[in-house]
């Protein structure tokens, strides 16, 4: 995750380098999340029916050989931007299959009575190091050695992840699926139309995720870099900022544990994410965007963390790999046309506006708590039992 957020600064600086305008960056983001949602459902029945270990191993070792020949382009100066299509799609491919297997391998390892704990956990150590560490590191490297070596070492944190995994003890042998992959698939899909709560929330989720949060990937880069006229440095620093907002949300969350009424409180910081996107777009300065950027990721990761735990309780365990690759897919479809749509509406209307009519969508997210059905969960834990409602 340190290399990963590396690779965000790198990624979007080498692609302004080779093509300044926004539908370049726009086509390289939107390669890489188009693939992901593909494949997304298969990436879910194989972490249903492997180890999932092996499956986050082989994910990252083909990550690590994508990003390693990316450096290698860009030392020789042959890199293109239909080169960066190419990786990006290859590496959302691996990336399906990472998702669902990651999700899934956590009540596999963990006590059920601290999922809401481990999840806070386990989005500090990313948020740290994908958001804080690995930007701000990414903004030095840059600045001091070059883009290649910012890949380059990327690549070589892949390899120390696999080394990782590799060590790894293995728990008990889990079941497999008994059925084919196509059955599979469908007993996921089913479980998902049955429960309301999950599905109007990924409805929001992927509304959300189209007008606001996957543009933010190329519209903050846009607006440091060409409208503020920041510095490499200046936009690592922004992008730190938001992780430091991240680890802040997960942190507390760890801290405090799982609310009474949690899928309110999880659609609230949601919406209250959306309206911190609403400052980004009135930002001055760097320090500005920085400072609502800080917000923005703080609300959005303590919002994501409160819902993992929500799955992992709910949905049976050997169905948890093919939902949380339903989760992923649904609210990931819209946002390849997303950051598209971002590149162009923002070459006609302005970075800024842009950015405020996504942020006026996301704010609209608590609204679909007045759907019937989607506040169920908090309803039984507010009965008084200390129970979540029982797997339908």
């Amino acid at each position: 995750m340190t290399g990963d957020g590396i690779f965000a600064v790198a990624l979007a600086i080498v692609a302004l380098d080779i093509d300044r305008s926004p539908a370049g960056l726009s086509y390289v983001l939107a390669a890489r999340i188009v693939p992901t949602v593909v494949f997304l459902l298969l990436g879910g029945a194989v972490a249903d029916r492997m180890s999932r270990r092996l499956v986050m191993l082989a994910s990252d070792v083909t990550r690590g050989i994508v990003v390693g020949c990316v450096a290698v382009l860009l030392a020789l100066g042959r890199l293109t931007i239909a080169e960066l299509v190419v990786m990006s799609l290859l590496f959302g491919v691996a990336d399906a299959a990472f998702s669902p297997a990651s999700t899934a391998i956590v009540p596999e390892i963990v006590p059920e009575g601290l999922l809401v704990n481990a999840n806070a956990l386990r989005s500090t150590s990313q948020t740290v190091a994908q958001s804080l560490v690995g930007p701000a590191l990414g903004g030095v490297v840059l600045a001091v050695i070059g883009s290649a070596w910012a890949f380059g070492i990327d690549a070589l944190t892949f390899a120390a992840s696999a080394g990782f995994l590799v060590a790894m003890r293995p728990g008990p042998k889990r079941p497999g699926a008994t059925v084919s992959p196509l059955a599979h698939i469908r007993e996921g899909l089913a479980f998902a139309a049955r429960n309301r709560w999950f599905w109007v929330t990924l409805v929001a989720a992927a509304l959300a995720n189209f007008a606001a949060f996957s543009p933010l990937g190329l519209l903050v880069p846009l607006l440091v870099k060409v409208t503020l006229h920041g510095s490499a440095t200046a936009l690592g620093l922004v992008l730190a900022a938001g992780g430091l907002g991240g680890v802040a949300g997960s942190l507390l969350l760890a801290r405090l544990g799982s609310p009474r009424r949690q899928v309110t409180a999880m659609c609230a910081a949601w919406g209250a994410s959306g309206v911190a996107i609403a400052g980004i777009a009135w930002a001055g300065s760097p320090v500005v965007v920085g400072a609502f950027e800080f917000a923005v990721l703080g609300l959005l990761v303590f919002g994501n963390t409160l819902w993992y735990p929500l799955m992992q309780k709910l949905v049976p365990p050997g169905l948890l790999g093919q939902v949380s690759s339903i989760d992923s897919m649904v609210s990931l479809a819209l946002s390849p046309l997303g950051v598209l749509a971002a590149g162009v509406v923002s070459g006609a209307i302005g970075v800024r506006a842009t950015l405020l009519a996504g942020a006026i969508v996301a704010a609209l997210m608590p609204l679909s708590l007045v759907v019937p059905g989607v506040r169920d969960p908090d309803r039984r834990m507010g009965a008084g039992d200390g129970t979540l409602p029982a797997v339908e």
